[in-house]
């Protein structure tokens, strides 16, 4: 018997019987031809998560209208799409799933890319002045209204064309829809705006030509926002209108997210929110509504059966956890927990091209046609120096392909730096992928040999056939006169509480690991300042802004000094001095934290040149970088060798 008996229980969304309560999200994967049609890329990531066991799979957003859509999405906005939509539809059905094509219009939503394609103008329903001046904005005329309308149901008739079995309203986030039904956004003064009722009249009529164009059975799922997720934004109140009218309009189901994604970040809740950071928000709408409720938002499977068997909900909308593992829900409901791959909500999914390494846990996301890597067609016998994620995640994927591996780690525990971020509160999770990966190690046959520290004639001894280097990265300190006084520590040592803290604090570094740990000790009591020779979030390029904005806010609401284009020119027993606008400022600092990067550990590599027939070097041993990008580069390498 399933753990989780009502997640694995029957469904109805309108006419259309789900087989349990599983939905798959919407979400971006710029996996299109580039013309708006599915690429075979895309085709295989539905293929793997319809696979995988999930009820309903909803697409990710496809384009209602030309001037909203840029290639890199799906189009429906006129007939020619329907074969493309088709194949998504029918890939889906094949593999045991349902499919639902959500429909939207951009709206200000294509700012959250920090990109827009050159010549596009941006629908809005007011021009406020937070706009950025770079972009061009027009606010839609009674004309505009009336056509958009039209193009929303004509592509809700070619996505039942196709044979999907529903559609989904994207009224949520910031799109053309949401920003109608927003105060924040919405700030006419005609019969589209002002008033509760004006303000949604817009995604009402919408739901209504729907329904006329597709016939009142086909399911429609209305995604909204429960908050903007700002002060000023929705009211509760308002929210509970917005679902008894558009259940009333012709709305089958009410799937419940929350934010503003070009402003703020709760619509994609990083690791540092809480579990389930929407459900009280849906209860809520869940009381005021007949027709069923989806809810979303780091909802795992105990916390969904819980939130079912309560009433709370009807639905579970999960979405990167199926990123993370596509055959998720068949692992849980056979109970082989244990060989699930979790997900950390790290966010690097949103901010990495799908061309690099896209997920810290999952190396053949958007690459499911890899899998399962080709037998190896002669042993092999190969060590792997460094048991980090990445030296993990090669042993693992060569083992499976037959070779022989044995993974050697100097220390006492494996992990590495991966370990070490896992004593950042929020982050509790990234154990648990150390924990799979360890679990899968055994079950592959690796040989674990643990406080093993490999030295060349180690190397020359054993005789492998290649070698792959995963001996990570250390952290970086500056080259200034200070920087290796008493009162200087690195972030790592604050983290794991190697380090001795006292008095006021300067954390030196605004990437993340410098963010982080100002808001540790910050809510230890410390009084803490930052400085960072960029911008806040950046290390050359910007990081991930859902994460970043979330940890921003924090320090923001902690009235944090922040000097950012900081230069730190010396550090001394009682004060950090700085160069900040061309002057030169000295602040007190018992304690100075230097949180400026890492470099790699690869004094190996070159030893072995010519030693043995193979070297590899993967992680960040090979450059320092983020998590996906060193699971990326052990497939890589597992693939190749």
């Amino acid at each position: 018997m399933s753990k989780y008996p009502t997640l694995f229980s029957q469904g109805s969304i309108g006419k259309l019987k789900l087989k349990n309560r599983l939905v798959m999200n919407a979400m971006g994967t710029v996996l299109t031809d580039g013309t708006g049609n599915p690429s075979q890329r895309m085709l295989d990531y539905y293929r793997a998560r319809a696979a995988g066991g999930i009820g309903l799979v909803t697409t990710q957003c496809a384009g209602v209208s030309k001037d909203g859509s840029p290639g890199w999405e799906l189009g429906i906005y006129n007939d020619s799409f329907i074969p493309g939509i088709k194949s998504i539809v029918d890939t889906i059905h094949q593999n045991g799933g349902k499919a639902s094509i959500q429909l939207m219009h951009n709206g200000l939503l294509i700012t959250f890319s920090g990109f827009v394609p050159e010549g596009m103008v941006i629908k809005v329903p007011s021009v406020t002045p937070w706009l950025n001046p770079a972009w061009k904005y027009s606010e839609l005329t009674e004309e505009d209204i009336n056509r958009y309308i039209d193009d929303f149901a004509q592509a809700a008739r070619r996505a039942k064309e196709a044979g999907a079995d529903a559609v989904e309203l994207h009224a949520c986030h910031g799109c053309l829809v949401s920003t109608f039904m927003s105060p924040i956004t919405n700030r006419r003064s005609d019969k589209y705006g002002g008033s509760k009722e004006n303000r949604l009249r817009f995604a009402k009529r919408i739901v209504e030509q729907i329904k006329k164009a597709t016939g009142k059975p086909f399911p429609l799922i209305v995604k909204i926002n429960s908050t903007d997720d700002l002060e000023g934004g929705i009211s509760m109140d308002e929210v509970l209108y917005q679902a008894k009218e558009l259940e009333k309009a012709g709305a089958n189901a009410i799937s419940i997210s929350s934010g503003l994604e070009f402003w703020t970040a709760l619509s994609i809740p990083c690791y540092a929110y809480p579990d389930g950071a929407m459900l009280a928000l849906a209860e809520k709408v869940k009381k005021a509504v007949k027709v069923p409720v989806i809810v979303a938002g780091k909802i795992d499977a105990a916390l969904g059966e819980k939130t079912l068997k309560s009433g709370k909900a009807d639905f579970i909308a999960m979405g990167r956890p199926v990123l993370a593992d596509p055959e998720l829900p068949e692992k849980l409901k056979a109970g082989k927990l244990d060989e699930i791959r979790p997900c950390v909500y790290c966010n690097n999914c949103i901010r990495t091209d799908p061309g690099a390494g896209p997920c810290s846990v999952n190396p053949f996301l958007f690459r499911e046609a890899k899998l399962p890597l080709p037998k190896a067609e002669k042993t092999k016998n190969i060590m792997v120096i460094g048991g980090g994620i990445a030296g993990m995640q090669a042993a693992i994927l060569m083992a499976q392909r037959g070779y022989k591996v044995s993974l050697h780690e100097k220390s006492t525990s494996l992990g590495g730096q991966w370990t070490i971020a896992a004593n950042v509160p929020g982050k509790e999770r990234f154990n648990d992928f150390t924990a799979y990966l360890e679990r899968s190690l055994k079950k592959s046959g690796v040989k674990v040999k643990m406080k093993s520290e490999i030295k060349k004639e180690n190397i020359v001894d054993s005789r492998p056939d290649a070698v792959v280097i995963a001996t990570g990265a250390v952290p970086c300190t500056l080259p200034i006169k200070g920087a290796d006084g008493k009162n200087v520590v690195q972030a790592v040592d604050v983290i794991t509480g190697k380090a001795k803290i006292k008095g006021k604090c300067v954390v030196i570094g605004g990437r993340f690991i410098g963010l982080e740990v100002a808001l540790l000790l910050a809510e230890e009591g410390k009084e803490v300042t930052i400085v960072t020779k960029a911008l806040l979030g950046e290390n050359g390029s910007k990081l991930e802004r859902m994460t970043y904005r979330t940890l921003a806010r924090k320090l923001i609401d902690m009235r944090m000094p922040m000097f950012v284009n900081t230069t730190v020119i010396e550090i001394a027993d009682k004060a950090v001095t700085m160069n900040w606008g061309g002057e030169i400022f000295s602040i007190p600092a018992d304690t100075v934290i230097l949180a400026v990067g890492a470099k790699a550990v690869d004094s190996l590599v070159k030893e072995l040149e010519g030693v043995v027939p193979e070297v590899h070097v993967i992680g960040d041993a090979a450059k320092p970088s983020d998590a996906a990008a060193a699971v990326a580069s052990a497939a890589k390498i597992a693939a190749k060798i």
